[in-house]
């Protein structure tokens, strides 16, 4: 694709291949956005309505050297948003964005979780109603079970997550709203177990645990420092350790953090979860393989192999250093449906900025980047960026590379610092001692026992425990 003008001259819409007539256009831009056309919406409540100005603003202050990483994060800053496939009237669209949010630039987050859940109800009325309880499998179940995983995680997966992810940071709804608490707590009490995400669970996990803990093993459970992070068998390790050891390590943890309240709605939550999901399998079996039972053993897949691959890169002089911990993927399309989730860099050094600021964060703080040799790469996302780690093309990964040392590495030199910044740094970390590993023995030995005991959703993870203690021997 074309890069930005000199002088910032916003590019016309190239349509891709098979793509020219207006119906195919905005269905491909749904899955795969185009960032060959740019200018934010005011009514999105984005940040500048002169996209124009400001960019030739930033570019005239950018140093030489940092100047294609100013014109690349633009395309991010001002490309056109595709998080919200259902748009409402503009009058309608305004009147949320100024009643009833806390931040009216929030309103393609509200968007996005009026789609999941209208989704989510419209795709479970289905299945309640053209499936018998009784039936087994047939050809309609299958249907409806196909339909339902395109939509629900190959068209939504990543705009529900992320906008859950973003609304976990920062208030969403008014507190002056009426209910501005229960209407806050709705993503991840109701709709994240659609992800496999259980309720309850995630702003434990990610706000608390692994901000605060940034990313170390053994205190944070999703660290990945002490992997060897260009091992697909040490990914299946991680992903396995997280999806065995999450319910009871997450309240123990509360606890010793001293977040008691926090701890015992985890406890709570774990329970209602596992009673819920006992409840609708005895129900109706079909919906709850269909709509809760398959994601949540794909959750915790597709959750722990993107957070392994947003800190696949530690850089070992300093491995609790968020500029060296994880990386910035800028003109990535994937930014345009995950709030701009490729800038990781900006979300760690401050987790409360603004999805939409991140890329001008980015831009404003280039020095910083450079002094401290952060990694950045473009048109790649972190699944695309750990194929080519686990394929061993790190030179090809090299050609992604935004440099911005004022001297480019060469190839070589860039290959060299990519190994460096795979290695295990098991030393960065806290021990895995004794409370942890019994905590760990216990959550196996309960879902051993929940799985003999008649719950089905809980033999994926009676499966893992065997293949997490092989794995365990082969990453010793």
């Amino acid at each position: 694709q074309r890069g930005i003008a000199t002088d910032f001259q916003p590019l016309p819409s190239l349509s891709p291949t098979g793509a020219h007539h207006p119906m195919l256009r905005t269905v491909r831009h749904l899955l795969f956005p185009d960032l060959s056309s740019y200018g934010a919406e005011p009514g999105m409540g984005l940040l500048d309505p002169d996209p124009a100005e400001h960019a030739r603003e930033l570019l005239a202050a950018a140093k030489p050297h940092h100047r294609r990483a100013v014109e690349l994060a633009l395309c991010d800053l001002y490309g056109r948003r595709a998080e919200a496939i259902v748009r409402l009237p503009r009058g309608v669209e305004r009147a949320l964005a100024h009643r009833l949010l806390h931040d009216p630039r929030d309103l393609p987050l509200l968007l996005n979780f009026i789609q999941c859940g209208l989704w989510l109800a419209f795709s479970l009325t289905l299945q309640l109603t053209l499936l018998p309880r009784d039936g087994g499998l047939s050809a309609r179940a299958v249907g409806l079970f196909v339909v339902h995983v395109v939509v629900t995680w190959a068209i939504l997966g990543q705009r529900f997550i992320l906008g859950m992810h973003f609304a976990a940071h920062r208030t969403l709804i008014s507190p002056r709203v009426p209910g501005a608490a229960l209407l806050n707590a709705l993503p991840q009490l109701v709709l994240a177990n659609f992800w496999g995400m259980p309720a309850g669970m995630y702003y434990l996990h990610h706000v608390v645990m692994h901000h605060a803990s940034n990313n170390l093993f053994s205190w944070d459970l999703s660290g990945t420092n002490s992997y060897r992070r260009d091992s697909p068998l040490a990914l299946l390790h991680y992903i396995a350790n997280f999806a065995l050891h999450t319910f009871l390590y997450l309240p123990y943890y509360a606890v010793v953090k001293r977040r008691f309240g926090l701890a015992g709605f985890a406890l709570g939550s774990t329970g209602a979860y596992f009673a819920a999901f006992h409840a609708l399998h005895a129900y109706h079996p079909a919906a709850f393989w269909i709509s809760l039972g398959f994601s949540s053993v794909l959750g915790p897949v597709a959750l722990m192999a993107g957070n392994f691959g947003q800190h696949q890169f530690i850089n070992p002089a300093d491995p609790a250093d968020n500029y060296g911990l994880t990386v910035n993927l800028v003109k990535a399309p994937f930014n345009m449906l995950t709030f701009n989730d490729g800038y990781h860099i900006v979300h760690h050094l401050n987790s409360v900025c603004h999805w939409s600021e991140m890329p001008l964060q980015f831009i404003k703080n280039l020095d910083k980047y450079e002094k401290h040799d952060a990694l950045v790469f473009h048109s790649l996302d972190y699944n695309e960026m750990s194929a080519l780690i686990y394929t061993r093309q790190l030179r090809k990964l090299a050609s992604y590379c935004v440099q911005l040392r004022a001297e480019p590495r060469t190839t070589d030199q860039l290959v060299a610092l990519f190994e460096e910044r795979l290695q295990p740094l098991p030393q960065a970390g806290a021990p895995l001692d004794l409370p942890k590993k019994s905590i760990f023995g216990l959550q196996q030995l309960l879902w051993l026992g929940l799985y003999a005991g008649g719950m089905p959703s809980a033999i994926f993870p009676a499966l893992m425990v065997p293949v997490f203690a092989a794995l365990s021997l082969v990453e010793a």
